[in-house]
């Protein structure tokens, strides 16, 4: 199989026609002036020792070298065919914990970075069995597929990261649920599909690696469906119990996480939800400290797993040739220099090479030969890149057929519309994983860092995506418009992250390398609508808070106005009673002071006055008494009133 690495280079081979126009033209136009001398019979003898089938022989091999280097420059590869074979095995899915809860320093220098060097070295003691690699936080996402690459395992591992999933959170339900249906592809996930009852049982295992801080209570559900389908699931636990602060950067310097109420977050291993799992999994928990992770018997419980037999489909491999072409046209341009418009033996070969420079067209394959070796990436990047490519436009094809079913709006698509989605999302990961392998040996690719990019952005990934392209933007040998492409993607990134600044930026820098691209001028557009309206919720937001600010404000001199008024009147009842009490106490004390002091003045005469005058007031009352009760009785007896008469 043959195929070119660069084929829009190949479009150079359209001037051979142009080439050829033009010698023909000049042949005859050469020939009309030479008769124009004289009769052409004459002109014949005069230029018997011109050879006009030696020019056209030059002209032809001169063609056949610009073939030479158009070939050359494309870079002509041979596909080596497809690798087999078989080996026995298991297959091994990590699920690894990227929460924030992970950079707790309670192992050194953290849990996540701890755990990554010693999933690591268990990878390199692996022998025929096949791995993949889950992240998973508040969402999950398959980082590698099931591979027997190691060496991109290992790369895969390296370069997990807290930053890498944006909802936080642990869901060891979720990450279970998308670890199994990617070991199992063709049932989907557990929780959409119930057909993984029929597939076939192989010996597979799940490793959770995790504090076991759940904030979802369905792992052990999960875990319990995921055993029924043969796939085995562990759980290695990560931290302490005694608990560890969560550290995070600031620009002051290192601080630690803390709630709503401003407390110190703690985090804790939480051995019995990782030991609940495993035991529903059938599995086996292993928990891991500073200075024993726990791989080595995690490895022994692996062996005791019977290994079946699996067969493995390496990628094609493809060998470049671009040296072959080369070799041919350094050739043909030696031949053309020996080569005359006259009879050989009319002329000296020395005299013909002293008028012929024939040094710039060394120059120009020695330039070609450098640009090849030093810029040709290796075939098995090459392939890479190829197969990333191959299933980038799957995925879109995906897309494109998923968003032709939602336009529909039936209910009834729902089910394949999921579906579609997923298998999208598969392949872009698949591609992202070729492209990071084209990217091996020289890492500044420029075309699989674009198209790497373009994957992590339907992926979802847009910080990702924008470090990609911001990486193809550094490297000085891209093409206008390519340059102008990846401005008009990187401010696609910003623009999801909700940085209108900066993707206003990118965008004016694609329009000034590409002044007439609507998409770029629509989302320009689009990026100062949203700029704006981020501000004008921004200065809302400031105001509001300035407005509770002197609301609070004022409604605390209120209530301390309040507060003083109050107290001001209890003082006021307090100093009221307490004078009323003095008083009154004062004025028992005179009237207790005149009584005696009456009594200490009165004589025995006055007093035995008085006395007699209380005695005759006593009698006056009962007169008066008796006077009214016989009244009484008269007015019973004869039913009218009497008047009464007094008797004093």
């Amino acid at each position: 199989m043959l195929q070119f690495e660069n084929e829009k280079i190949l479009y150079a081979l359209l001037l051979i026609p142009i080439m050829i126009v033009i010698y023909v033209y000049l042949y005859y136009r050469y020939k009309k002036r030479i008769y124009a001398y004289g009769e052409k019979h004459l002109i014949t003898r005069l230029t018997s020792d011109v050879s006009m089938f030696m020019q056209h022989l030059k002209f032809s091999l001169l063609c056949l070298i610009w073939c030479c280097l158009v070939f050359a420059l494309a870079n002509p590869q041979r596909g080596m065919g497809l690798a087999k074979e078989k080996r026995k095995g298991i297959e091994i899915m990590f699920c690894l914990d990227v929460s924030n809860s992970m950079l707790a320093q309670d192992y050194v220098p953290n849990r996540i970075e701890a755990a990554k060097r010693s999933v690591m070295s268990f990878i390199d003691k692996l022998q025929g069995d096949k791995i993949g690699i889950v992240i998973f936080a508040g969402k999950s996402f398959v980082q590698l597929p099931i591979t027997s690459d190691y060496a991109a395992a290992k790369m895969f591992v390296n370069n997990i990261s807290t930053t890498q999933i944006n909802t936080q959170g642990t869901d060891i339900a979720g990450a279970i649920d998308v670890a199994a249906a990617s070991m199992l592809p063709q049932a989907g996930l557990l929780s959409n599909n119930a057909a993984l009852a029929k597939q076939k049982k192989t010996n597979k295992a799940i490793i959770v690696v995790s504090d076991g801080e759940d904030h979802f209570d369905e792992a052990v559900e999960v875990a319990e469906q995921v055993a029924k389908q043969g796939i085995h699931v562990y759980t290695l636990g990560v931290g302490s119990t005694q608990g560890e602060p969560i550290p995070i950067r600031t620009k002051s310097g290192v601080d630690y996480k803390k709630d709503k109420d401003g407390n110190t977050v703690i985090t804790r291993l939480n051995e019995q939800v990782l030991k609940d799992i495993a035991q529903a999994g059938n599995g086996a928990y292993i928990y891991a400290n500073n200075a024993y992770m726990g791989f080595e018997e995690l490895k022994n419980q692996l062996d005791k797993l019977e290994k079946t037999e699996m067969e493995e489909v390496s990628f094609s491999i493809y060998e470049s040739k671009y040296y072959i072409p080369l070799w041919i046209a350094f050739f043909l341009t030696i031949v053309e220099l020996f080569l005359f418009s006259r009879k050989l033996f009319d002329i000296k070969i020395m005299q013909r090479i002293k008028r012929n420079n024939i040094l710039p067209c060394y120059l120009l394959i020695v330039i070609l030969s450098i640009a090849n070796i030093a810029f040709g990436q290796t075939k098995e990047e090459l392939q890479a890149v190829r197969a990333g490519n191959r299933q980038y436009k799957q995925a879109e094809k995906l897309n494109q057929e998923a968003e032709k079913l939602q336009s529909q709006q039936r209910q009834s698509n729902q089910n394949e519309i999921a579906e579609k989605n997923r298998q999208a999302q598969a392949l872009y990961n698949n591609a992202n994983t070729n492209y990071i392998k084209a990217n091996t040996s020289t890492g500044n690719y420029y075309k699989s860092l674009f198209n790497q990019g373009d994957a992590l952005y339907r992926q979802g990934k847009y910080e990702d995506a924008q470090k990609k392209w911001a990486s193809v933007l550094e490297n000085t040998q891209i093409d206008k418009t390519t340059k102008a492409k990846t401005y008009h993607n990187l401010g696609n990134s910003l623009l999801q992250q909700q940085k209108y600044q900066e993707s206003i930026e990118a965008y004016k820098q694609a329009l000034k390398l590409e002044p007439k691209d609507m998409d770029t001028k629509y989302n320009l557009e689009y990026a100062k609508k949203m700029l704006l309206m981020q501000q004008q919720n921004q200065q809302n937001n400031q105001q509001n808070n300035q407005n509770n600010k002197d609301n609070k404000e004022n409604q605390d001199k209120k209530d301390q106005n309040q507060n003083n008024q109050d107290k001001n009147q209890d003082n006021n009842q307090d100093n009221n009673q307490d004078k009323n009490k003095d008083n009154n106490n004062q004025d028992k004390q005179d009237k207790n002071k005149d009584n005696k002091k009456d009594n200490q003045q009165e004589s025995p005469a006055d007093r035995q006055k008085r006395e007699q005058m209380k005695r005759q007031l006593d009698a006056l009352q009962q007169n008066e008494k008796n006077t009214q009760e016989k009244v009484q009785l008269k007015e019973t007896q004869t039913g009218r009133p009497v008047k009464q008469e007094k008797d004093w």
